[in-house]
């Protein structure tokens, strides 16, 4: 993920799973970005991506944000395996700057 922090983006998920369960995820995958814990799903709710078949879930979503906050590239997907590639996000950021 240093490509992304060399265009001056940081990456954070968010996630309803409990603390412990993500920091043994961190720990065994190494990652080193910030895992925010969503109980309930508020924030997934807020946003409108709570998954209708599952509640507990909510959809899949990247978005990147400018530095006003302004959502400028947005997914959702309905299949929890499906992420945009890293290649698309990179797009996305030097998108940004033009």
């Amino acid at each position: 993920m240093e490509a992304i922090r060399e265009r001056g983006a940081e990456l954070w998920v968010v996630s309803p799973d409990k603390v412990e369960r993500l920091r043994r995820f961190q720990e065994e995958e190494g990652i080193d970005f910030p895992i925010l814990v969503d109980p309930g799903n508020r924030v997934s709710a807020s946003w409108g991506l709570v998954n209708e078949q599952n509640p507990v879930v909510p959809h899949p979503t990247t978005a990147i944000l400018d530095r006003q906050g302004v959502i400028r590239y947005l997914r959702v997907d309905t299949d929890y395996k499906v992420r945009p590639s890293v290649g698309e996000l990179l797009e996305a950021l030097d998108e940004l700057d033009k």
